[in-house]
């Protein structure tokens, strides 16, 4: 799914807005596939930096942006400047 993801690609998941700035494509010295989305989360008017996920498929990207999602929820409810 990954693949066929042309950037920028935005869509709403667990209450914030994802936004998909770029995704390369590696393959390990093994022969597995990995691929670095680089991306930004917006939540309540904020957005956060442009960070990097590492991830072998779509949904893995998903399992960590459940992780990061409430990380940068909290951040931007308590106050902190992002």
């Amino acid at each position: 799914m990954l693949e066929s993801v042309v950037p920028p690609y935005e869509f709403a998941y667990d209450g914030a807005r994802v936004r998909i700035l770029e995704v390369a494509k590696s393959r390990m010295v093994d022969g597995t596939t990995w691929y670095f989305v680089h991306l930004r989360i917006a939540y309540r008017g904020k957005e956060s930096r442009r960070f990097t996920l590492y991830v072998r498929s779509w949904d893995e990207l998903l399992k960590k942006l459940l992780v990061e999602i409430p990380k940068f929820k909290l951040a931007v409810l308590l106050g902190y400047e992002v």
